[in-house]
């Protein structure tokens, strides 16, 4: 599991499912992402959501494409 507690807003996820998030607030719970996804399977692009620490796969590079 990533250690969600040194994941700055900003930062682009990869997310159980396929998606992909950018961090908006790191709620420093170690638990808690707000995301805004930017990429989702079967759902639209620009949701915001709470993330549970064990759907973050990886943080991804700034200049990952999406």
């Amino acid at each position: 599991m990533i250690n969600v507690i040194e994941i700055q807003p900003g930062s682009k996820v990869s997310l159980v499912g396929g998606a992909v998030g950018e961090v908006i607030e790191n709620m420093a719970d170690g638990m808690w992402l707000m995301v805004r996804y930017l990429k989702i399977p079967g759902g639209e692009a620009g949701l915001e959501e709470l993330c549970h620490a064990q759907d973050v796969i990886d943080v991804l590079p700034n200049d990952a494409a999406i």
